[in-house]
């Protein structure tokens, strides 16, 4: 079924001023569109509304009805893209109550990012993530980018930051999927991030503009990071960690999941060696993702970039570790960078086998072909 921009505003609208998701009341009522032309009486019932509640429904419905939600949108810059739209993305309708549409300031990116020519991969985890799992993510991002995927997160600080901040600064393209409207400025750390997204990639979600964040909207949001994912991969996640709905929601809809693997002692990371324990597959770089995801999309870089490729503070951290071994503390220390820019580089290298890590945790530069 194709819902309209105008179906698609009033189910928003109704879901935002009601306070509530409008999912299990449209299978209640035969559908979206059953729901919207449903009397209040029926439109309650889906609801499971009775009793004084019935007449601020009946009020809300009302003011929903004389809103002109288009011209609103149109006022702001925002597009309103149907389930069943021809811009809209044929994975995401087979998520688990996948949304009515989706609301985004870049309809043509979208369009182009999930039409199915290229691989898109979610990369998700922990909004307390440590620097070495956030310098993974950033790694990850730009390599399976330079391979031809886009890459999908929830603009969350830690790991879902990070990805998309990897895949911008190699020139790729990110979605970011919000819990919030889509002019949300949350979370207000990841401000000059969002404005990077907006202008390079696509901002999407589910909810009427001005739809503020709630605790409950982040599970229902991260369907739609999985839904519109060919795999997920699970980079840092704490046993009871949000990232894990994800996974959970991939699995679901028989799509690949894949783990970093953790030191058992790491709390951190207690949900991603989970998940590798029931069956993920081990993400140790790009090619573990290439190998678990068959998709023509993918492009062959031929081989590690070669050090005469590298270039800013990887190329500066390679020369230093191909002369004189060290840990990341005494790289930041003779290199005066921070350690998140050191940890970077370095994950950077080892993903294109460029250096590897001792078990004294010193690092060392691989020898090249």
């Amino acid at each position: 079924m194709t819902l309209s921009t105008a179906d698609v505003c009033a189910l928003a609208l109704l879901a935002h001023h009601l306070g509530r998701d409008l999912q299990r009341a449209a299978r209640r009522a035969g559908g979206p569109r059953s729901l919207l032309t449903a009397s209040d009486d029926v439109f309650c019932a889906a609801l499971g509304v009775s009793g004084a509640g019935r007449a601020r429904v009946a009020g809300v419905r009302r003011q929903v009805a004389q809103t002109d939600a288009e011209a609103v949108l149109k006022a702001r810059g925002i597009t309103a893209i149907g389930a069943g739209d021809g811009r809209a993305s044929p994975l995401l309708a087979q998520a688990f109550d996948p949304p009515f549409g989706v609301f985004t300031t870049a309809p043509g990116r979208c369009a182009e990012a999930w039409d199915g020519r290229r691989p898109v991969i979610a990369i998700v985890g922990s909004r307390r993530a440590g620097v070495a799992s956030t310098a993974f993510a950033a790694s990850l991002a730009a390599g399976l980018v330079r391979r031809g995927a886009v890459i999908v997160s929830g603009l969350a600080r830690g790991v879902d930051a990070a990805a998309h901040r990897g895949a911008l600064d190699a020139a790729g393209t990110t979605i970011a999927v919000l819990g919030a409207g889509v002019d949300s400025s949350y979370p207000r750390a990841n401000r000059a991030l969002r404005k990077r997204i907006d202008a390079e990639g696509a901002v999407v979600s589910e909810y009427w503009p001005e739809t503020l964040p709630a605790p409950w909207r982040f599970p229902a949001r991260n369907r739609i990071v999985a839904g519109i994912a060919h795999a997920v991969v699970v980079v840092d996640a704490a046993a009871t960690s949000g990232a894990l709905i994800t996974a959970d929601f991939a699995v679901e809809l028989g799509r690949p999941v894949l783990a970093v693997p953790h030191p058992p002692w790491e709390a951190g990371g207690a949900g991603a060696v989970n998940l590798i324990a029931t069956g993920a597959a081990v993400c140790r770089g790009v090619d573990d993702v290439v190998d678990e995801v068959p998709h023509p999309g993918w492009t062959d870089l031929g081989g590690a970039v070669p050090p005469t490729e590298l270039e800013g503070t990887a190329a500066r951290v390679f020369d230093r570790i191909r002369t004189c071994p060290g840990r990341l503390d005494e790289l930041v220390s003779h290199l005066s960078l921070e350690a998140r820019e050191v940890s970077a580089a370095l994950a950077e290298l080892e993903l294109a086998g460029l250096a590897v890590v001792d078990a004294q945790q010193r690092w060392l530069a691989q020898p090249t072909h």
